[in-house]
């Protein structure tokens, strides 16, 4: 009798120990979204967004490096976009910065659409000056600065290289700093105080991001063939870009760039030939998605991929 209730008690426990495990597998599939976009919506635009530059050439990066962060941020939160790392640009990005102090944007904007870029962002701070408003006497000094910036943002297209968004801001910053033993002119020192300056061009750029969104939301999505196995086409945009299992993708091949006669620079890249249509089936990797020929024949590394 006591080996049969005992047995009961183990089997039991089994039971209840399996039932937990049974919720916990039930509420991770739960939490899962169903599909990788949400209705009528388009797949999210790649977009690479550049160290951000100063235009004073002896100042930190740590600064332009959280104005960087800071319209990375928002970006994403829009969920309309994956920003791609520079980290993942084949090449330093910083050795395409002219001797003007600026990107050579064609040229990353090339490289960037064989890595199905939609947009190269750009953010430059042009200058930052500083006003005391208030001041108070003694040897602990209470002031109340006003920080102003211009700032510059430029967006280039990917599939074309062409100048689709150039834009100066501003903003003004107004805090309160306390200064101890200091005396005569303290404005350069308020221009040099960090908490106060990365406020300001924080805020400079953030009033930039609509205009960001507005551009490159006009553009049209497109990724690239990354392998063809067989009757297998992988590309290199899966879930996270937002390709749903059942999209029907139209695929071209390679253009031939575009360069203007007069001047030799890079005007763009003219459409290539239709090779056919490949249907998504799976997904890879961290957002990669696999699809099978729907259509046509003689598909390649790197032809690009459109939404049929």
């Amino acid at each position: 009798m006591r080996s049969l209730l005992a047995i009961a008690v183990f089997l039991s426990g089994c039971s209840v120990l399996g039932t937990k495990r049974q919720e916990k597998s039930q509420t991770e599939v739960r939490d899962i979204p169903a599909l990788a976009r949400g209705q009528d919506e388009p797949p999210r635009h790649r977009v690479l967004v550049l160290p951000f530059l100063d235009e004073r050439l002896d100042k930190s990066q740590a600064m332009t490096d959280v104005a960087r962060q800071t319209v990375v941020r928002e970006l994403l939160r829009t969920q309309q976009f994956v920003v791609v790392s520079n980290d993942d640009f084949p090449q330093d990005p910083k050795k395409f910065i002219t001797e003007e102090n600026d990107f050579d944007m064609m040229q990353v904007s090339k490289i960037a659409s064989g890595m199905g870029v939609a947009a190269v962002i750009e953010g430059k701070v042009l200058s930052i000056r500083a006003k005391r408003i208030g001041d108070s006497m003694g040897v602990i000094r209470s002031l109340k600065a006003q920080i102003s910036t211009q700032v510059r943002v430029r967006i280039y297209a990917g599939k074309n290289g062409k100048e689709i968004l150039n834009e100066v801001r501003s903003a003004d910053t107004e805090a309160t700093t306390t200064r101890v033993g200091e005396k005569g002119d303290l404005t350069a020192s308020l221009a040099e105080d960090p908490e106060l300056v990365r406020a300001a061009v924080r805020k400079a750029f953030l009033s930039s991001v609509p205009n960001i969104l507005k551009s490159v939301e006009k553009l049209s999505w497109e990724g690239r063939v990354a392998m063809v196995s067989g009757e297998r086409v992988y590309v290199n945009a899966g879930r996270i870009s937002g390709l749903q299992v059942g999209d029907i993708l139209k695929v071209t091949e390679e253009g031939e760039d575009v360069y203007d006669p007069d001047t030799g620079r890079f005007i763009g890249m003219a459409p290539g030939r239709l090779k056919g249509t490949v249907e998504v089936v799976s997904y890879f990797g961290k957002d990669g998605a696999i699809a099978v020929i729907h259509s046509g024949s003689g598909f390649q590394e790197n032809d690009r991929v459109e939404l049929y």
